[in-house]
């Protein structure tokens, strides 16, 4: 059974910044342009509560996003902010082309090959040329599957489902 993601993190506060109430956020999305000023955001821990928080002032410092929100004015109330995400619901994610997957849609997939289950994939590891899944079988082992067509015959994310063909002993 899929599971149903109900917010996508999309950024994450890392420290205050200054002593008006800005916020460090390390961005966790492709699509720095939806931190705007105006932008509402769901902000919480994944374990917790999520608030709406809008943006009221945004500054980029070279790889970092410094954000200060409506409401929060001294480094106090930022400090409060310090470790939380930034998310937004997934239905306003923008779709990918067919074939391309968000890296949130990869986890939790279970992994099928010639009518065995194989694991669940628990990480999508990005390198240089190509993402590894982390594949974790039922005893706790950890497989890196190269997420390529050689060993990737099909991705269902409705399904819950990834379908691979591995080379002889891969499992062992």
């Amino acid at each position: 059974m899929p599971r149903r993601i109900e917010r996508v993190f999309v950024g994450r506060i890392t420290a205050p910044h200054g002593l008006r109430g800005w916020v460090r956020v390390l961005p966790l999305t492709d699509f720095s342009e939806r931190f705007v000023r105006g932008a509402v955001f769901l902000v919480g821990s994944p374990q917790g509560a999520f608030v709406e928080r809008v943006v009221e002032d945004v500054a980029w410092r070279g790889n970092f996003l410094l954000l200060r929100f409506r409401g929060v004015t001294s480094r106090q109330e930022a400090e409060m902010l310090r470790s939380l995400f930034l998310a937004i619901p997934r239905e306003d994610v923008p779709p990918l082309p067919p074939g391309h997957f968000y890296h949130f849609e990869l986890v939790g997939l279970e992994v099928w090959e010639r009518g065995a289950r194989r694991g669940v994939v628990d990480a999508v590891i990005p390198m240089a040329l190509y993402d590894y899944l982390l594949v974790k079988d039922a005893e706790g082992r950890e497989f890196f599957l190269p997420f390529v067509s050689a060993f990737v015959v099909a991705v269902r994310p409705e399904e819950g489902l990834l379908e691979v063909s591995c080379p002889e002993g891969f499992w062992e």
